[in-house]
């Protein structure tokens, strides 16, 4: 894994400078990474799961979590008949929850530096 999970060059193109704007983005993303990864489940309908994959993938990309983003791309294809699925969504969750959690835990990081 990369020293940096976040690429903080994007995230202040995106945002132009503005330090309020950054932090409100980065805690709205720590705030959906918590919710997220709290809803995925291997035994979740595909429909659900792909949602939640979909869904924070959006958020990872707005920040520049860009490892993060290709993992929830990969896990939106985890559908179809079981055990095959759940097998392959067991291991991606182990990585999922790995990443979003050092991604969230970046982003705090760099908010709590800058508030301080």
């Amino acid at each position: 894994m990369p020293d940096k999970v976040i690429d903080f060059d994007h995230l202040e193109k995106y945002v132009a400078g503005d330090d309020a704007l950054r932090d409100e983005i980065l805690e709205i993303f720590t705030e959906q990474v918590d919710n997220l990864i709290q809803q995925f489940d291997v035994f979740q309908p595909d429909e659900g799961w792909k949602n939640t994959a979909h869904t924070l993938k959006g958020a990872a990309r707005g920040v520049g979590a860009w490892n993060l983003g290709k993992l929830c791309e990969e896990a939106e294809k985890m559908v179809g008949p079981a055990p095959a699925k759940q097998e392959a969504r067991a291991t991606a969750l182990v990585s999922l929850r790995h990443l979003a959690r050092a991604a969230a835990e970046e982003a705090n990081s760099l908010r709590m530096a800058e508030a301080g």
